[in-house]
């Protein structure tokens, strides 16, 4: 099918034509029709599939076919976001471009006066966000008498933000004879709640269910905090990439971040609720338009916003819900392109992290990052961990990457949880031999580096050089140490020691003094002097 086929306004056409719109998205072939002959409409549909054009195409074209009707504001679209209020709002522009049809913004963070002028001078379509729309209606009494269309666009969004109360006061203002269409990727009780109150007999649209895109390739790195930054630069050093968003769970935490990576060195812009609409626009232009390659994010760019090709997601904080982190990755991997989603995974966020692991139908690969990773470390993508520095958070600690997890379990008890795996000893700190002739370093001592010194072979350790006697004789010494069992330090052992005069002045007074015993005679016994 194509929008030809749909009998639309030759004017709309024409916008379609300049946006390079030829054939509708499955969404938008499901619900144009249905919205075209009159019927209420409850779509269900993933991100990034074009259910802006579902409702903005032939809203557009009931508006054109049936303008001489009446004046005034004929459409109302509500959105839970100033940015996705925006998109809608371009493309109602740039799709109506030939039809005369005109629209105005009233959302939060623009000009309250400039909003003012638009809605008073008339306009056929109005798109906001509930908050600034209530406080509009407050000061200059909105006329609404004339809509003939309401749309909740992203419906569960606006329930997650709270919107659902000022919805139902909105509600009240509109006539009852009206078209509602309501627009969601999820359809949780409450909505479903809500559209039985609002809506006459709704067709519905159910095109996917909310799951992730197998387009795009999934990973989470369990790992420390104070990981994630050094992570975050291999991950751009390895990858080709021209574009990330990444997300985080507060404001505060999206300040911190983008101040983070800028001192890294990398050029980013941050978006949040609290900065001002002028801020968010200029970040999110700069973003859009490839001035800056990263933008750090909360969700406030989750959903609805329409940046195309966006290489790296990285959610920097585990998302709260799977729909969010649903909504996160679908940023990329959109219009058939391929992505990456990636989540860093602290100890605090492992039970958040396993409802999305159990999302059905769910390719999400999950990598433990060592311990002992760090600026110093070798990352591949491939690979996982090519090999890590030597300079551990213990001395000497090594890791070999993908093993690391086994390691660990099997080394307990040993100092260093990261190192190789050492073979059977009954001595520590010794150097093993493998049947190949390769060697492996367990924790590194000073009979280790005797030991660099004497032959290869099993054989050659008892064997002097004599331009080296001194080293030999020091290896033979520790080799010799080696064959004794260790044991307890013995009091024996000190008969023959010389001891400091203050030392051996405490040894004589413990001698003289008794060692409490328990009870009432444990008392006694401590008074009574030794001879």
């Amino acid at each position: 099918m194509k929008f030809t086929d749909l009998n639309l306004s030759e004017s709309l056409l024409a916008g379609l034509r300049d946006v390079q719109f030829v054939e509708p998205t499955p969404v938008q072939e499901k619900s144009i029709p249905i919205v075209l002959s009159g019927k209420d409409l409850i779509a269900t549909a993933q991100t990034g599939t074009g259910k802006t054009g579902a409702f903005v195409i032939p809203i557009m074209d009931q508006i054109l076919k049936n303008k001489e009707k009446r004046e005034g504001v004929k459409a109302l679209i509500l959105s839970p976001t100033r940015e996705l209020a925006k998109q809608i709002d371009e493309e109602i522009f740039a799709i109506g471009y030939h039809t005369g049809l005109t629209s105005a913004t009233v959302i939060g963070g623009s000009d309250f006066s400039e909003q003012v002028k638009a809605i008073k001078a008339g306009v056929d379509i109005i798109v906001a966000t509930p908050g600034r729309l209530m406080d509009q209606n407050k000061v200059i009494n909105i006329d609404f008498s004339n809509v003939d269309y309401f749309i909740l666009d992203e419906a569960d969004r606006m329930l997650d933000m709270g919107f659902l109360p000022d919805i139902r006061k909105i509600i009240s203002w509109l006539p009852k004879e009206r078209q509602t269409l309501l627009f969601s990727a999820t359809m949780p009780n409450e909505i479903q709640s809500l559209a039985g109150g609002i809506m006459k007999n709704p067709e519905g649209v159910d095109i996917e269910r909310s799951k992730p895109s197998k387009q795009v390739e999934q990973r989470a790195y369990t790992l420390l905090s104070e990981q994630k930054i050094p992570l975050v630069k291999k991950i751009f050093k390895e990858l080709s990439w021209d574009s990330c968003i990444i997300f985080t769970s507060t404001k505060k935490g999206t300040d911190e971040l983008h101040r983070l990576l800028r001192q890294e060195g990398i050029k980013a812009e941050s978006i949040h609720g609290d900065r001002s609409q002028d801020e968010r626009n200029r970040a999110l232009s700069a973003f859009k338009n490839g001035k800056v390659p990263v933008i750090v994010a909360t969700d406030v760019l989750a959903r609805g916003i329409d940046i195309k090709e966006v290489s790296i997601i990285i959610n920097y904080d585990v998302p709260n819900n799977t729909d969010d982190y649903i909504h996160r990755i679908g940023r990329t991997g959109r219009y058939d392109k391929s992505g990456i989603a990636i989540t860093f995974v602290t100890r605090r966020d492992s039970k958040k992290f396993r409802d999305i692991e159990r999302i059905k139908g769910n390719t999400l690969k999950h990598i433990k990052l060592p311990r002992n990773f760090g600026e110093n470390s070798e990352f591949s993508w491939d690979n996982e961990f090519k090999k890590s520095s030597s300079k551990g958070k213990s001395g000497g600690e090594r890791d070999t990457g993908k093993g690391d997890q086994k390691q660990r379990s099997s080394n307990k008890n040993t100092k260093s949880s990261g190192s190789h795996k050492q073979e059977s000893s009954d001595h520590k700190g010794s150097k093993k031999q493998r049947p190949g002739g390769k060697k492996e370093d367990s924790k590194p001592d000073m009979d280790q580096r005797d030991k660099k010194q004497s032959s290869k072979k099993e054989s050659a350790p008892d064997h002097k050089s004599k331009s080296d006697s001194g080293k030999a004789k020091k290896s033979a010494e520790a080799k010799e140490e080696k064959k004794t069992p260790e044991r307890e330090p013995q009091v024996e052992d000190l008969k023959n020691v010389t001891l400091p005069p203050v030392v051996e002045k405490a040894v004589e007074r413990n001698k003289r003094s008794r060692k409490p015993a328990k009870g009432v005679w444990g008392i006694i016994k401590s008074m009574i002097p030794k001879f």
